[in-house]
């Protein structure tokens, strides 16, 4: 039995390849070039190719029982709207079309709680969808509109399932994300100040365990949140300082100002820094101010999710990019 891993370069996928591994399973892995720092020493099957050519994920798919498709384009940048059509939105068209065609016994599709719809009154469950009419960021448009993609083949066939993950936070997080970034720069003493708000956090064990469950016992059709606990920027500086030995800052920037700051900031990259990548946007302060968050109950319920503390996320993580070079080791 053949796992393909789609994305296992990434942050998440990484993680769940080395779960698989310890599972005993034989991982094959479609990237596009040999050398990835990322999976150095694991016993992998590459298969080159990319997520938008449909002959190249034919021929990873031929074979394989199970496919985690988890590769994905993040981005706040404005202008990148047609890649991120092109990868999430047409890719997973085409990888899941060769799924069915391929006769792939199960697929676990890793969307967003970005393709979930905000509740207004409380925590997000699988039932809400992204309304047309609330404010959405480019990426999470794209995510929700890759769900349909998934369910279109689901109608035809496919044995599919998908789960959304919130803010992942842990370790093997090579790049890094733009979270995993955020750490790093804690880390050197880089954040001068911080805003309000808060998100949905994940351990990373969380989600690598959640699609694994999903994989084993999900019901095809059916969406599961892998979602954490709702925390404060200030909590996760908290846990920061901590775990890194490093003083958080102390200027709390209201969020109304430094949502109309990005307003202005936004503007002038689209005007005259459009390749810029930037470190916020409005959207992305908009949505730590909007409290969205969701509810595992089902994953809990039906799957089997057992759910671990954020909090010692934060700290594999911190230890991960310390044992890697990233930031400095903690003085004695």
């Amino acid at each position: 039995m053949i796992t393909l891993v789609t994305g296992a370069t990434g942050h998440l996928g990484n993680n769940l390849v080395r779960e698989l591994l310890k599972r005993g399973e034989k991982v094959r892995v479609l990237v596009r070039q040999t050398e990835n720092r990322e999976l150095d020493g694991l016993d992998v099957e590459c298969a080159l190719g990319d997520i938008t050519d449909q002959d190249s994920l034919a021929k990873a798919v031929k074979g394989c029982t199970r496919v985690y498709h988890l590769a994905a384009f993040v981005s706040i940048r404005s202008g990148d709207r047609p890649i991120l059509y092109e990868i999430n939105v047409l890719g997973t068209r085409k990888l899941m079309q060769v799924c069915r065609l391929e006769g792939v016994e199960k697929v676990v599709h890793c969307s967003s709680l970005g393709a979930v719809g905000t509740n207004p009154n409380g925590a997000s469950t699988e039932e809400w969808a992204v309304s047309p009419y609330e404010e959405t960021t480019d990426y999470e448009i794209s995510k929700a509109f890759a769900e349909l993609e998934v369910y279109k083949e689901i109608a035809r066939g496919l044995p599919a399932v998908i789960v959304c993950p919130s803010g992942i936070v842990g370790p093997f997080d090579f790049k890094p994300s733009l979270l995993g970034n955020t750490i790093v720069e804690f880390a050197q003493g880089k954040m001068k100040g911080y805003i309000e708000g808060g998100f949905d956090f994940v351990n990373m064990k969380d989600v690598v365990q959640g699609a694994i469950l999903a994989m084993d016992k999900g019901v095809v059709g059916e969406r599961y949140l892998l979602t954490g606990e709702q925390l404060t920027i200030e909590q996760t500086l908290i846990y920061l300082e901590e775990f890194t030995g490093v003083k958080r800052p102390k200027l709390k920037i209201p969020i109304g100002l430094m949502q109309n700051i990005a307003i202005v900031k936004d503007w002038i990259e689209r005007k005259f820094f459009p390749k810029t990548i930037p470190r916020f946007n409005y959207h992305s302060i908009r949505l730590l101010r909007s409290g969205k968050h969701g509810d595992n109950s089902k994953a809990v319920r039906e799957l089997g999710l057992q759910p671990t503390p954020v909090k010692e996320a934060y700290r594999e993580a911190v230890e991960w990019f310390r044992e890697n070079g990233y930031i400095a080791k903690r003085a004695e």
